[in-house]
């Protein structure tokens, strides 16, 4: 388990980088489940089964919320975090090294010293780049609007 930085905005993307795997499954989850209908009491019009239209609707529109379980925690705005993932990890992997830990920290859960060992690079550097990285992210976060800034 990595340390916190004291940083609430870093924290949550740190977060959201590591529970990418399981965000994308909770999004896809939502977009492909449960069937539709048009019409009923509220709207006056009759009921009619109708999955097709409900099912293009649900994969269309941007996703409030998601639900990851068992932790039941609730991630806002899910496919704009998956965003910033994209985005930055096609940022980092213009760099080897960035690409590396990026990688090894966010998708294996490596620690910074296994890392520095593999990669062959001192502890020091290694921050240089996790303190990069983190930066463009938190840019490419308040670009989508997913943390405040002040």
């Amino acid at each position: 388990m990595q340390r916190r930085t004291g940083n609430r905005n870093i924290d949550t993307i740190e977060d959201i980088f590591r529970r990418e795997k399981e965000i994308r499954e909770a999004v896809l989850e939502a977009k492909i489940s449960g069937g539709g209908h048009t019409g009923g009491a509220p709207s006056g019009h009759s009921y009619i089964s109708d999955p097709t239209p409900a099912a293009a609707l649900r994969r269309a529109v941007e996703l409030n919320s998601v639900t990851l379980y068992p932790s039941k925690e609730r991630i806002f705005r899910p496919e704009a975090w998956l965003s910033v993932v994209d985005a930055v990890r096609a940022w980092c992997a213009k760099d080897v090294f960035k690409d590396e830990i990026f990688k090894r920290r966010y998708s294996s859960g490596e620690n910074s010293q296994d890392t520095c060992e593999a990669v062959h690079i001192e502890i020091n550097t290694y921050y240089y780049f996790l303190r990069e990285i983190r930066n463009y992210a938190l840019q490419c976060a308040a670009q989508m609007q997913v943390i405040r800034v002040f």
